[in-house]
């Protein structure tokens, strides 16, 4: 279990997260210093989840690449992932980098929705080789928790599990939910009994009959940044958020802290959409995105964990409990079949969608 209390990262590590970002940029598998000037007039649109995720990627990766070319980035969002297919099927996306799941790019990929990463400008060496595919690199490790309300639950009988999340009796109010079939039908069928390593090929059918015990007590969040504020205003006692989502609330002062039994590891990645207008300009904004000390930088922020190994050495200690690849978090998890969603999400968010609407 994670407690509520979280330390700021202290001005050293700061400072360590924030060295190399004037001046130049290191581009490319030869680490080619890109000219002040280069880029400069260029317009990158960059699109993610919004909230305090997306606002500490600007901080740590956009406004380095800025200063260092003189190009602009433009912030959109937040990611959805049919916005994304509509704008690859009119020709002209508005994005040019995107952070997106793994889920997603497993099924992008097969619907040509990307371009492909150009190696000779994004150093892929530098990642972990897990984390880098033809079409999109990595840029955090991150997992689906059981989050709650350590005012709703001040004692040491907290909630530790997704079979937890069903009992009302035990554990009463309102739970919450991403309106997404991924994830939250692993969660149910853990809380039905299923063990992780038995979820796959996944029993939507009884998913849903289990989330119908619950579905009148659910609040379904539309975007990572409310399922913060769910808590924050107490309009939940328990639910589905992301552990960099609950790090950066309880830091705020939320009362809340997370479960990692069962916890559900993922991966974000980076792309450029098919037909992007500024695709050099895009692939060297995704490099300086895998640089360590811009992705320890970003970990120090909202406790998401980086797939440059190097970047590890300038995370502050007090933050590494809060991240999934911490060993005693990482072992109580485990990370989702993203070939198995590459091959069922069109279909299955067509079976969610009529699930809620029923």
């Amino acid at each position: 279990m994670v407690a509520i209390s979280v330390a700021r990262p202290t001005r050293r590590t700061v400072l360590r997260g924030s060295l190399g970002v004037a001046g130049t940029v290191m581009l490319g598998a030869g680490g080619r210093a890109l000219a002040a000037d280069e880029l400069k007039g260029k317009t990158v649109v960059f699109a993610s989840w919004g909230g305090a995720y997306q606002d500490a990627e600007k901080t740590c990766y956009c406004d380095p690449f800025v200063q260092a070319t003189g190009a602009k980035v433009l912030q959109d969002g937040p990611m959805n992932s049919a916005k994304f297919r509509t704008m690859i099927e009119g020709g002209a996306p508005d994005w040019d980098v995107t952070d997106i799941t793994i889920d997603f790019l497993y099924a992008g990929i097969g619907d040509q929705l990307f371009e492909k990463i150009d190696k000779s400008i994004v150093n892929t060496s530098r990642l972990d080789p897990r984390f880098v595919n033809d079409y999109g690199v990595g840029c955090i490790v991150w997992s689906y928790n059981l989050g709650y309300s350590t005012k709703a639950f001040p004692g040491k009988d907290v909630p530790r599990t997704w079979a937890d999340m069903f009992d009302l009796k035990r554990f009463p109010g309102k739970r919450t939910f991403g309106d997404n079939v991924v994830a939250t039908i692993e969660a149910a069928l853990m809380a039905d009994g299923v063990a992780p390593d038995k979820l796959y090929p996944l029993d939507v059918e009884r998913a849903l009959r289990k989330l119908d015990t619950i579905k009148a007590e659910t609040v379904f969040w539309s975007s990572n940044s409310q399922s913060q504020q769910l808590f924050v205003d107490g309009e939940v006692v328990m639910g589905l958020i992301l552990n960099g989502r609950a790090y950066d609330a309880a830091k705020k002062g939320a009362p809340i802290a997370v479960s990692w039994e069962q916890n559900i590891q993922s991966v974000d990645y980076l792309v450029v959409p098919r037909g992007s207008k500024s695709r050099e300009a895009a692939m060297k904004l995704i490099d300086v995105m895998t640089q360590p000390e811009n992705q320890a930088k970003l970990a120090n922020m909202i406790a998401y964990a980086p797939t440059n190994p190097a970047a590890f050495s300038g995370i502050d200690p007090q933050i590494a409990p809060w991240l999934s690849t911490a060993p005693d978090n990482i072992k109580q998890g485990f990370l989702i079949d993203a070939e198995y969603w590459r091959d069922n999400l069109k279909r299955l968010q067509e079976r969610w969608t009529a699930w809620k609407l029923a």
